[in-house]
């Protein structure tokens, strides 16, 4: 935190995740509700904290004030994937708790599942499956209080989802709730894969969101998840394909963030 603090003394509501080809969701953010000029530094500015090494992510914190409220935004994320200990797949959870927010908005590129589901539409999270093979919380020597164990029946918060679905349907935006299905990666899905997490009831499949979401709920915050479907799961599709489409994505997701950001 000290690097942090040596360049600001902003303490954040709220902690804003922003998956892959989503990073222009921050200017649509400012733009709509922004004061001043935010912040910015790079992740490999910040000791602890990994530069992400995939594509679209650009690997940058933004702080700021968003509304009346002061905002920390994660440009990119760290992932599982990546090769680094799953802990640290939840470090913008833990660096935005520690400079004092209570919200976690997650957002993510995600594969569509419920075959009803066209590329461009929202999902909002309303529950997960853990399906990376381990927790964000395992190996986690406690040093911010979270406890041993924690309660997951109810991580995402029924309001915010609630709030942001209203401002996503008022915009026009393809939307509904979901269950999202956190994989391991970095492979895609296979068409087998993806026909069992259908019968285990998901609705969308990704490689991030959850281990962020449970050490949010770890630290007693709110969390808030908004899924992007780029594609549908089990058919060909490659990176570069999500990062195109998750560019129409990036003003929807900012509007969510402006709109809320007084609930924070």
């Amino acid at each position: 935190m000290r690097a942090i603090r040596e360049r600001t003394d902003i303490q954040p509501v709220a902690g804003v995740v922003l998956g892959s080809g989503l990073g222009d969701a921050i200017a649509v953010a400012w733009e709509r509700a922004g004061s001043g000029e935010p912040l910015e530094i790079p992740y490999g500015e910040l000791p602890g904290f990994p530069p992400p090494t995939v594509p679209g992510h650009a690997g940058k914190l933004w702080l700021g004030t968003i509304g009346e409220r002061p905002v920390a935004m994660f440009q990119g994320r760290i992932h599982f994937y990546e090769g680094h200990p799953m802990p640290l797949a939840s470090i913008t959870t833990r660096v935005s708790h520690a400079l004092g927010a209570r919200t976690m908005v997650l957002s993510a590129a995600v594969g569509g599942l419920d075959p009803s589901l066209a590329g461009g539409s929202m999902v909002i999270v309303r529950d997960h499956l853990n399906l990376m093979g381990t927790n964000a919380l395992a190996g986690w020597r406690y040093p911010d209080d979270s406890p041993a164990f924690v309660d997951v029946s109810q991580v995402y918060d029924a309001e915010l989802s609630a709030a942001a679905l209203g401002i996503l349907r008022d915009h026009g935006t393809a939307v509904t709730e979901g269950v999202y299905a956190a994989m391991a990666g970095p492979a895609y899905e296979t068409p087998a894969e993806t026909e069992m997490l259908r019968r285990m009831g998901a609705t969308v499949v990704g490689m991030s969101t959850v281990p962020e979401a449970v050490a949010a709920r770890a630290l007693g915050m709110r969390v808030l998840g908004l899924s992007f479907v780029t594609n549908t799961a089990g058919g060909a599709v490659s990176h570069e394909e999500v990062l195109l489409a998750s560019k129409t994505a990036a003003e929807a997701i900012g509007r969510v963030v402006a709109g809320l950001a007084d609930s924070f």
